[in-house]
């Protein structure tokens, strides 16, 4: 191949040339003075292409944050190639000021506001910020987009006619919609109080600022994941007020560049500003930048709230349900009924959506436009316990909303097995009213914590225990609901019995399988330390003279004897815990108490047979050895023996702190039930 041809391929595949390349590598190392001496020589290759964005030498010019280097690269044009240069967009037709906006300093718009000014006074144009990119973003609405908020205000100050024609793009989503997408509530609050209309605004599907808040519970301290016992007490310990921005707007347009910042002197877009008051560590740093978003979600909740009026429209149905009893049958046949219903349910969902797919689509859509729940009934079912409090406190009456399908608040609550709002509705006085409530499929309470359309895995050490707080659930449920509702049947006829063991059959089988294969492991485990701790009580320490131990007015022997005893009965009892377990009929109510407390009792006597087995160890070691008047060695000897219990510990925490529930409940039990019987004493002793 001719080296002309190699030349003209080469030409062909290339998009940039040398200079463009070198002048891509200075931008790169951002040595921003080399690369505007690639421009001084050729000036009109400033509007060329200089990345596969589209974004010309001045665009990238704006990554350097400094004014005096875009001013210069924009002087370098000719006056009539000036204003191309600053309204040339890239390949999604973002101008100069759509890019500006990552700069932290603002004086970079002002040279792009000065020399547009400049260029007005010869011939009017189109102001730079009015311009959109293809989705229909000005400058002011990408700076909200990106939390860019001291560049937004600055920004604001050089509109012209109406800002609020900026606060929304061409897919009908709004400024405020999309600062609290991309959680920067700081901005989202200082718009809102500029323009108090953008909360009743809705997006493409129909949904409220305040419904989109209530759909983001880990944005709330209440949803917030566990950080740990140390980090929770930082939390609590930072300052709990002057979270607050300061929403001033001078609509003037008075020449103040200080942005709208936190009181603490730090925003979410250009971080802390005070030095003194900056945290020292990053873990600190992270925690109050946490703290900070929470207090600043609830803020933002608070405004919305005040906007906010969706529980006014109220859906109650004209006519009290009446009880649908169930058919007679047997339970065998019963169950047989459940599983084909439940499978012609099926069957006919998979035929509507291979015969009429658009149909279907049209359907949905209907439903979930007239099915859209209100931001307090949203707030109930993603647990977001600041704004159910909120819209309560605020409106009393909000309490009985009911949505279209006949939902309450205590329905989500009960079906998204949120606690907090459970117990939050459970003391408010208009509690007993909501209970009653019958939805649209005829459900009730106690069938909606039946279902598991809704159902997350809780953070518990097994599948046992997962079922057990379901039944906790229904149980909890079951005792506030009147008791004629326990045989009312839903649209498909049954009862939430039926439901419930339908609905967690699946589950039933995996903590059958779960419990027994940890029972036997457990009991093997149990009765191996058994063996050698009955085989340590033979074998004495030192041996002994005429039948009687060596060191036996030794307290270290005392202590050994002691330990190797208890070690000894509380295997044997985990033992039988366990295989008391094994021997049970695993019917699904067993799960709710008697299998889980064996379990963790079990467990609980393994572990400490465990702890005076190693300490057995260690008194057996300094014996042995005769070191009982030194301490130090002493304190090392246990330390080691404690080493592997300790480890231990650790890896099964989870299941200790259900042993630590059971405990509690037990003492809160015996608190109740003894001061009941002294007093039954009491009145008995009066009479006599």
């Amino acid at each position: 191949m001719a080296e002309s041809e190699r030349e003209s391929i080469k030409e062909q595949i290339s998009m940039f040339d040398e200079k463009m390349i070198s002048a891509q590598r200075a931008a790169r190392r951002e040595n921003w003075r080399e690369f505007k001496k690639f421009f001084e020589e050729d000036r009109m290759r400033l509007l060329e292409p200089l990345d596969l964005f589209g974004n010309t030498a001045i665009h990238i010019a704006t990554h350097s944050n400094s004014p005096n280097l875009l001013k210069e690269l924009l002087e370098m044009l000719p006056r009539q190639e000036r204003w191309r240069a600053m309204r040339m967009g890239n390949c999604v037709n973002n101008t100069l000021l759509h890019e500006i906006i990552f700069c932290t300093m603002v004086e970079m718009a002002g040279v792009v506001f000065k020399l547009e000014k400049e260029l007005q006074q010869e011939e009017p144009y189109e102001p730079l910020v009015e311009v959109r990119n293809d989705s229909g973003e000005s400058p002011l609405f990408r700076a909200a987009k990106l939390g860019k908020l001291k560049m937004l205000k600055y920004m604001a100050k050089h509109v012209v006619g109406d800002i609020r024609s900026h606060f929304v793009r061409f897919d009908r989503c709004s400024i405020l919609h999309a600062c609290i997408l991309g959680q920067f509530f700081d901005v989202a609050i200082w718009l809102l109080k500029l323009d108090g209309n953008l909360a009743q605004h809705k997006d493409m599907d129909g949904l409220t600022c305040l419904q989109l808040l209530a759909n983001m519970p880990l944005v709330f301290r209440s949803q917030t994941p566990s950080i740990g016992a140390v980090k929770n007490l930082m939390y609590y310990l930072l300052p709990d007020e002057g979270y607050e921005i300061d929403d001033d707007y001078d609509e003037k347009g008075e020449e103040e560049e200080e942005s709208v910042v936190f009181r603490q002197k730090t925003d979410l877009e250009s971080g802390p500003l005070d030095e003194a008051k900056q945290p020292e560590f990053n873990g600190i740093g992270h925690i109050w930048q946490k703290k900070k978003q929470h207090k600043l979600a609830e803020c933002l909740a608070e405004l919305l709230v005040q906007k906010d009026f969706s529980w006014q429209i109220s859906f109650h149905s004209n006519f009290q349900p009446l009880i649908v009893l169930p058919i007679l049958s047997s339970k065998l046949d019963r169950i047989k009924e459940i599983q084909l219903m439940k499978e012609k349910r099926q069957l006919v969902e998979i035929a509507h959506s291979r015969i009429s797919k658009p149909l279907l689509k049209e359907s949905i859509s209907e439903a979930s436009h007239f099915k859209n729940y209100t931001p307090l009934l949203m707030a109930a079912g993603s647990g977001i316990i600041e704004i159910v409090e909120k819209i309560i406190d605020m409106n009393p009456e909000a309490i009985s909303h009911v949505s279209q399908d006949e939902h309450n608040v205590l329905h989500m609550a009960v079906k998204h097995r949120q606690l907090k709002i459970f117990n939050l509705i459970k003391r408010n006085s208009a509690f007993k009213s909501l209970i009653h409530r019958i939805t649209g499929e005829g459900r009730t309470l106690l069938h909606q914590v039946a279902r598991m359309e809704f159902y997350k895995e809780q953070r518990l050490p097994g599948v046992a225990f997962q079922l057990q707080d379901e039944l906790r659930w229904y149980e909890r449920v079951r005792r506030i609901v009147p008791p004629h509702y326990l045989m009312h049947c839903d649209k498909d006829g049954l009862t939430a019995k039926d439901v419930l063991e339908m609905e967690h059959q699946d589950m039933h089988k995996e903590a059958k399988s779960w419990i027994k294969e940890t029972a036997q492991s457990c009991s093997t485990v149990a009765v191996l330390v058994a063996t050698v701790v009955f085989a340590a009580a033979y074998t004495i320490p030192g041996g002994s003279q005429n039948g009687t131990p060596v060191f036996f007015g030794s307290r270290v022997f005392l202590f050994f004897t002691i330990t190797d005893v208890v070690a000894l009965v509380s295997s044997l009892a985990s033992v039988v815990m366990f295989l008391s377990i094994l021997t049970s009929p695993f019917e699904l109510w067993d799960f709710y108490k008697s299998l889980p407390r064996k379990l963790s009792l079990g467990f609980a006597l393994l572990f400490f047979s465990l702890v005076c087995t190693m300490l057995a160890f260690s008194a057996t070691v300094l014996l042995t050895i005769r070191l009982d008047n030194k301490e130090w060695t002493s304190i090392l000897f246990y330390c080691a023996g404690f080493l592997l219990v300790a480890i231990f510990a650790w890896m099964q925490f989870p299941l200790y702190k259900t042993l630590q529930k059971l405990v509690r409940r037990l003492c809160n039990g015996v608190k109740q039930l003894v001061p009941t019987t002294l007093i039954n004493c009491f009145k008995r002793h009066k009479r006599y």
